[in-house]
């Protein structure tokens, strides 16, 4: 009885038609600083096998590749499984075709983000940023804590400036597009 949910959820995954297909994805990806190792990839499944994050979760670096490879570049950049990596580079150390898998997704997120696919805790750093020009809002207590160990005052960073260099790049197209496809959906 188990084998047969294996498989059946496994057929889910096969059925790939042609007009899912963009042919030119995986050499736009590879022609993208980060993504010059993507087409090396054996899909052997190393990445994959030491990956952290699939310890605990149902998540396949080697399922993302195999996409991209693909060229099911819609799947992709709206899929979640882009924004699970924890950035830990283990997949690097232990490929032996040296695809940044790592710098891979990086690409892949950048790309999703100014279509409207940034996961939601991205956007709200991003905002964050806008507005305080941190991630996290300063605090008193973070202050005294910092006097107390005799550390220099955090600096008021120009949230002015940070915003005009974050307009010039796009990070502003960035956060609408993917609060214009948030409240699409609502």
């Amino acid at each position: 009885m188990e084998e047969t949910d294996k498989s059946e959820s496994y057929r889910r995954d096969l059925p790939v038609r042609d007009d899912e297909i963009d042919n030119s994805f995986k050499y736009e990806i590879a022609n993208q600083v980060g993504g010059e190792g993507l087409l090396n990839c054996l899909k052997c499944g190393a990445c994959s096998g030491g990956c952290p994050v699939s310890a605990v979760i149902d998540y396949r670096p080697r399922k993302v590749l195999g996409n991209v490879l693909l060229g099911m570049k819609d799947e992709v950049l709206a899929s979640e499984s882009i924004w699970l990596c924890a950035a830990c580079f283990t997949c690097e150390e232990r490929c032996v075709q040296q695809v940044n898998f790592t710098d891979v997704v990086t690409v892949l997120r950048n790309m999703a983000s100014r279509e409207g696919n940034a996961a939601p805790g991205y956007v709200k750093m991003a905002e964050m940023v806008m507005k305080n020009g941190r991630v996290t809002a300063r605090t008193s207590s973070v202050d005294r804590m910092r006097e107390k160990l005799g550390l220099p005052p955090i600096q008021v960073p120009d949230v002015e400036q940070l915003g005009k260099i974050m307009k010039a790049g796009g990070l502003v197209k960035v956060i609408e597009a993917n609060k214009k496809k948030e409240d699409d959906a609502k």
